[in-house]
C-alpha cells in the first residue's frame, strides 16, 4: 500500500467516524427519518470530496482539523443529498445505489425526499456551526452554495434531464454539451470541495483561483472515468455521457488530458499540496 493510500484510508476513517457522530440524532427527529439518512450516508462510499476538502485545509496550513470536519461532513451531506434526488423514479430511476438498494427501494419514496432534504439542511447547520473566524466560513459556505445551486449541481441536473428527454421524444431541441453538464453538475462541486478546504485553511486568493482550476479538471475527470466504468449499463441508455456523444476512445484521451491538467496544477503549488496532486493518477485508474 502506497504512503498516498494510507494517508487517504486514515482521513475516510476520520470523516466517516464524524459522520456517524453527526448522525447520532436526537428524539426530534422521527426515528424513520433517522434511519433513512443513516443508511443513506453510512453505507459504502468514497468521500473523495470531504477527503478533498480535508487535503486542501491542510496543505493551505490549516492545524485545527475541528474547524474543518464539519464541513467535511456537511459536503457529505450534501453529495448524499444529490445522490438520493438522482435515484429517484422522476429523475434517473435507479434501483440500486453502491451495490445495495437506492433509499427510495429501500424505504419509499417520499422518505427518500425527506431524508435528502433534511441532509441538506443539516449540511448547513453544521457549517454555521464550525469553529473558527466567520469570514473564511462565510466564503467557504458561499462557495458550496453557489456549486450546488441553480448555475451549479442544480443546473445541471436540469440540463441531463433536458437531454435524456428530447433524446426519447426525439424533439427538435439542442441537447446540452456533455462537458457542461459533467462541469456543472459533478466538477464544479468537486472544486467547491477543495477550494472551501483551502479557504478554511487560510489559502490566499491566488492560490484559491489555482485550486478552482485544478479542481474543475479532477471533478471533470471523476466524471469522464464514470462514464467509462458506466457505459455499459442499461440504466445509462439515453443519458448525457462523454461516451454517448464522442465515444469511449476519445473519452479516454480527455480524461487523460485533465489528469495532466489537474495534476500539473495541484504540483505547481509546492510540496505541500503532493497529495492532492496525487488524487488524479487514483481517479484515472481508479475501478468502481
Amino acid at each position: 500500500m502506497t504512503s498516498l493510500t494510507r494517508i487517504l484510508d486514515a482521513d475516510r476513517r476520520l470523516i466517516d467516524a464524524r459522520l456517524r457522530l453527526e448522525l447520532r440524532v436526537g428524539q426530534e427527529v422521527p426515528e424513520r427519518l433517522a434511519a433513512a439518512m443513516r443508511y443513506a450516508v453510512l453505507g459504502p462510499g468514497k468521500r473523495i470530496r470531504p477527503v478533498l476538502a480535508l487535503e486542501a485545509f491542510r496543505a493551505a496550513g490549516g492545524q485545527d482539523v475541528e474547524s474543518v470536519l464539519p464541513f467535511c461532513a456537511g459536503i457529505e451531506f450534501i453529495h448524499t443529498f444529490s445522490l438520493i434526488h438522482d435515484d429517484l423514479p422522476s429523475m434517473d430511476d435507479d434501483d440500486l445505489r453502491r451495490g445495495r438498494p437506492s433509499l427510495h427501494r429501500k424505504f419509499d419514496e417520499a422518505t427518500a425526499i425527506l431524508a435528502a432534504d433534511g441532509l441538506f439542511a443539516f449540511a448547513f447547520e453544521l457549517f454555521a456551526r464550525a469553529p473558527g473566524p466567520a469570514e473564511p466560513k462565510v466564503e467557504a459556505v458561499r462557495m458550496i452554495s453557489s456549486a450546488v445551486g441553480p448555475a451549479g449541481m442544480t443546473g445541471g441536473q436540469m440540463l441531463d434531464i433536458e437531454s435524456a428527454r428530447s433524446s426519447e421524444t426525439k424533439a427538435f431541441k439542442p441537447r446540452a454539451r456533455p462537458i457542461e453538464v459533467h462541469r456543472r453538475k459533478t466538477a464544479e462541486f468537486i472544486a467547491a470541495a477543495v477550494v472551501a478546504g483551502a479557504v478554511l485553511g487560510g489559502a490566499a486568493p491566488a492560490v484559491q483561483q489555482r485550486l478552482r482550476q485544478a479542481g474543475l479538471a479532477l471533478g471533470l475527470l471523476f466524471q469522464m472515468t464514470d462514464d467509462l466504468l458506466d457505459m455499459e449499463q442499461a440504466s445509462e441508455a439515453g443519458r448525457t455521457t462523454m461516451v454517448s456523444a464522442v465515444g469511449r476512445v476519445r473519452t479516454a484521451s480527455d480524461a487523460r488530458s485533465q489528469a495532466t491538467r489537474s495534476t500539473g496544477v495541484f504540483a505547481s503549488l509546492g510540496a505541500r499540496y503532493r497529495i492532492l496532486a496525487g488524487f488524479p493518477k487514483l481517479i484515472l485508474h481508479r475501478r468502481s
